[in-house]
């Protein structure tokens, strides 16, 4: 490792822990569903989840220890940015999700644009057209895989997890559509055993609403930051 790409993983946990900071801020400005009861106690308005003492010490932990290990495992790659925005805005969702088992729109949808432009930029610079294509290839598998899922089976897949797997794809994409599958195996291999564990511990039934999005992330994460092993490791034996 040389000291640049030491100083670029020092810097982005630095950075990452900064943004990680704005995270509560961000949660209590997201507009209010219509479908939100302030009454109700399993679904508090952003406000109140914005409030969450530990939420800004979590928040800074968490975005820059994953915006370092990012930083680690893709180097100072083109499409860096757009994979440590898409942490960013992971952070925030799965935090949103875990509470109230909702996706908000008003952070879902822009990161479509934000993430287009990123990885657009990533491509000027780079001269690297086909990963941009993959990345549009792979954002519309992932969402199309999701919605098909989604229309088969409608309390097991939100269509919040639909656009939430469109814009993750993007980022996947970018690296080939190697990594857009194991993303996405990853998330449902996740998911399914902690759903087994919150069975067997008895703080879940087989019909508990258990939200999806976290796993979608995590897929993402891992998928980018080792997908590329998984991938070769699977052609090695075939």
């Amino acid at each position: 490792m040389t000291a640049w790409e030491f100083g670029v993983i020092l810097g982005s946990a630095a950075l990452g822990g900064l943004a990680g900071g704005l995270i509560p801020a961000w949660v209590a400005r997201l507009p209010e569903p219509a479908s939100v009861d302030s009454a109700d106690p399993e679904k508090p308005p952003y406000a109140v989840l914005a409030g969450w003492p530990p939420l800004r010490a979590v928040a800074v932990l968490v975005t820059g220890v994953v915006w370092g290990l990012l930083a680690w495992r893709v180097g100072p790659d083109v499409a860096l940015p757009a994979m440590l925005y898409l942490a960013l805005a992971g952070v925030l969702l799965g935090y949103v999700d875990l509470r109230v088992r909702l996706l908000p729109n008003a952070v879902v949808l822009p990161s479509y644009a934000v993430v287009a432009v990123l990885l657009t930029l990533a491509a000027l610079v780079s001269g690297e057209w086909r990963h941009l294509a993959g990345a549009l290839l792979g954002g519309a598998a992932l969402w199309a895989f999701l919605a098909l899922l989604g229309l088969l089976s409608p309390s097991g897949m939100g269509f919040g997890d639909v656009k939430l797997g469109g814009v993750l794809g993007l980022g996947l994409g970018w690296f080939g559509m190697g990594q857009v599958l194991v993303g996405t195996v990853l998330a449902f291999v996740l998911g399914a055993l902690v759903s087994l564990v919150l069975i067997v511990a008895r703080r879940a039934t087989r019909r508990s609403a258990i939200p999806f999005g976290p796993f979608l992330i995590l897929g993402f994460l891992l998928a980018v930051m080792y997908g590329d092993e998984v991938v070769r490791w699977y052609l090695s034996r075939s």
